[in-house]
């Protein structure tokens, strides 16, 4: 009987709670579904799957800080004289229940001003088209979403942004900001990334003379006029028709 009861003393906290757990199915049940509710209200707080922007203060926070990318269709492209063209599009969340909801919200291209044959471009190749957009900074006005923006109709994703500095339909407007020093801050790290990519787009118009660089930079002496087109024909052949199909 003494060793009986010495080894039911001896049972750690964890096996005791697991007994116990076992002989009382109410509260296994209790648990079970106290856990499963905590569990639902953080995903829904974290990924808002039914939630459809309308406005950028609709936006958390903690999409823009952690970059979760979102889905849409262009529903059209509203020129704006004081924002340049917005994107109005029909957000689709995770999990659309509301089918019947025709909110929208307008995006501005991120980091860039686009000219008048940037807004026929979008017009012609964006509107209608489905997209994914990364919201990237705190919206100052309830006008619109400041966000980065692709297609993603085709194989390959095209940053739009990036797709008209390089054809010279819009310029840049935000310096690229210094690497990240702190490798998992996703944030900032994207943000450097995604500045540099639009820099190194326009460094190519520039080099090319594309677009609204053709009138506003100089025509560029012979050798150097050469090598940008022996480099599109060795590197870059199949950029400009991606970009403008």
């Amino acid at each position: 009987m003494d060793v009986e009861r010495n080894s039911g003393s001896s049972k750690s906290w964890w096996q005791q709670f697991s007994d116990f757990m076992r002989n009382d199915t109410k509260g296994v049940e209790i648990v079970s579904y106290s856990v499963s509710g905590i569990l639902l209200i953080v995903a829904y707080r974290k990924i808002r799957p039914f939630t459809i922007f309308g406005k950028s203060s609709d936006i958390p926070d903690h999409f823009i800080r952690d970059q979760i990318r979102q889905f849409g269709r262009v529903k059209k492209i509203e020129p704006s004289q004081q924002h340049g063209p917005l994107l109005v599009v029909q957000h689709r969340p995770p999990a659309k229940i509301l089918f019947w909801s025709s909110k929208t919200i307008p995006i501005k291209i991120n980091g860039i001003n686009i000219n008048a044959n940037g807004y026929s471009w979008l017009q012609s190749v964006v509107a209608g088209k489905d997209i994914c957009f990364v919201p990237m900074k705190q919206p100052s006005s309830e006008a619109h979403a400041e966000c980065r923006v692709y297609l993603t109709e085709s194989k390959k994703h095209i940053d739009i942004g990036e797709a008209l500095l390089s054809l010279g339909f819009a310029k840049l407007t935000i310096a690229v900001p210094k690497p990240a020093r702190n490798r998992k801050d996703v944030y900032a790290a994207q943000l450097y990334q995604h500045y540099r990519t639009l820099a190194k787009a326009e460094r190519y118009a520039k080099d090319r003379r594309n677009g609204l660089w053709q009138g506003a930079l100089p025509p560029r002496v012979w050798p150097l006029s050469v090598w940008p087109v022996l480099w599109d024909r060795l590197v870059n052949r199949n950029r400009l028709p991606v970009l403008i199909r």
